[in-house]
């Protein structure tokens, strides 16, 4: 502005007074002249680097509640059609408002980039904190997570403080983590599940994840997000070969998973059809450095196609068996859960608002990493359902066990994966997680070194989350024709 004005008095404009000019004022005018550019050019700098300051809070992870209403089943092959909500801000707008729900603790170590907190209570009565921030911050506060807390998630954003206030009064996790089967979880289906687990085949979980992490990254907000989920779709239709009570479809109920559906894959229950058993794993990736370029690499080989990877394969000897459930079974591959469990709270939350019976929940969300003297896989202890845990236990110790396989527990936290938005909607979800090495963890999560070749060129390690997956299909779905106990539950309808 300064300089603008003094090129202004030079030329004598007709705006200001004539000027009349000597050799000395001239002189002096040019030196005047100088100085000022060099301090607005000192000024634009600093600009400069204060608006880069501010871009290296990059956002990664955003979870929301969906706002999708219930639809009927489509027929085979179909696409869910959107909701009619109200879609949130672009994933591409660093600047939008964002308010995130978190525990305690977590945003202790964020406070200096979440304000504007207010404490509410969940079910449990235990305290979440709402607080503000922004889109471009959202990474910074993944990366606390990850780095101090030694965990994926940490919290669930939203649009609006209405939202987010409505989603902690609506929050039913003492319901889903002490909800009792009305009928118990039983194991009586040993010929179906014995027969099954010796048909696991390494080099088609490795065939799997090696096609996924081919891709340069499954990002729900790239082309490659939405290429690989209708690859996921269409593979898991040709399992089915035709059957007639196998239907797949795109899910897209979602209002901020821009283009990345989710895949759900329904084989119709024989006798029980109107209780459902969930199989999940979310299908997209994340490079935590580069994210924001949808083009980034992201292979995702253990987080997590050795997810996708460990479903397909127990979807494959399942339906290669011509096994027919007694209850409905649902395989699903959860779109966009790197940004915030998105696909997987849209499908929980439709089902909780049209009343779906879903009577239990298992989440395999990274499966392929073992490394040092860890334990061959690890209980959720945390956000889970009580009933559900024990009833892992037990089918860990009955098929498991004894082909020399050892299992341990951790606390996950809170909102760390996809059986979250489960557990939130009242359903009983429970997880089983990779080893990880002696330090808790696999290291490259969310970089581009998340590859086969960092897990030693093999899908062993997710042959046994194979074999515990068949394990739960087979003694919470059970066979048709056989008259078992199980799971079954009723939800309370609003």
């Amino acid at each position: 502005m300064a300089v603008a004005t003094l090129l202004a008095v030079i030329r004598g404009d007709a705006t200001m007074k004539p000027f009349l000019f000597g050799p000395m004022t001239l002189l002096f005018s040019v030196l005047l002249f100088v100085v000022l550019l060099r301090s607005d050019t000192g000024r634009a700098m600093q600009a400069a680097d204060a608006s880069t300051t501010e871009m290296r809070w990059n956002a990664l992870r955003v979870s929301t509640v969906a706002q999708a209403s219930s639809l009927p089943r489509p027929r085979t092959g179909a696409t869910v059609a959107p909701s009619t909500a109200t879609a949130l801000a672009s994933p591409d707008d660093p600047f939008a408002p964002v308010y995130i729900v978190t525990s305690r603790q977590t945003w202790q170590g964020i406070r200096g980039v979440a304000t504007k907190v207010a404490e509410q209570h969940d079910s449990t009565g235990a305290p979440l904190l709402i607080s503000e921030t922004r889109a471009d911050r959202l990474g910074e506060i993944s990366r606390y997570v990850h780095a101090s807390e030694r965990r994926c998630g940490g919290y669930f954003a939203f649009p609006s403080r209405a939202q987010a206030e409505a989603f902690v009064r609506g929050d039913r996790a003492t319901q889903a983590m002490t909800k009792s089967m009305l009928a118990g979880y039983t194991l009586d289906n040993q010929a179906t599940v014995n027969r099954w687990l010796p048909q696991v085949q390494e080099r088609r979980l490795y065939d799997t994840i090696n096609h996924l992490s081919s891709y340069r990254n499954r990002y729900f907000a790239s082309t490659h997000g939405r290429t690989s989920a209708e690859w996921i779709r269409d593979h898991w239709q040709s399992l089915a070969a035709g059957r007639a009570d196998v239907t797949t479809e795109l899910f897209t109920a979602c209002s901020n998973c821009a283009t990345q559906p989710s895949v759900i894959l329904t084989i119709r229950g024989w006798e029980l059809p109107d209780e459902v058993v969930v199989l999940g794993a979310h299908l997209d990736s994340i490079n935590a450095g580069t994210y924001t370029d949808p083009n980034h690499h992201a292979p995702g080989a253990d987080d997590d196609a050795s997810g996708i990877a460990t479903l397909t394969e127990t979807l494959r000897i399942a339906l290669a068996d011509g096994w027919q459930p007694r209850r409905t079974v649902k395989f699903m591959g959860y779109a966009a859960e790197e940004v915030g469990l998105r696909g997987s709270n849209a499908i929980a939350q439709s089902f909780r608002r049209s009343g779906v019976n879903v009577v239990s929940v298992l989440q395999v969300d990274m499966t392929n990493y073992k490394s040092g003297a860890v334990t061959d896989m690890k209980l959720i202890s945390d956000y889970s359902n009580t009933e559900l845990k024990t009833f892992f236990v037990t089918l860990f110790d009955t098929y498991l066990a004894p082909m020399g396989l050892t299992r341990g527990s951790t606390a996950c936290g809170y909102a760390c994966s996809d059986h979250a938005s489960w557990t939130n909607a009242g359903y009983p979800a429970a997880m089983m997680f990779e080893a990880g090495d002696p330090g808790g963890s696999f290291p490259y999560i969310h970089t581009s070194y998340d590859t086969l070749a960092t897990m030693g060129e093999s899908a062993q390690h997710s042959v046994k989350f194979a074999q515990f997956a068949l394990a739960y299909l087979g003694e919470t779905a059970k066979t048709r024709g056989k008259v078992t106990g199980g799971p079954a539950q009723v939800l309370q309808r609003e």
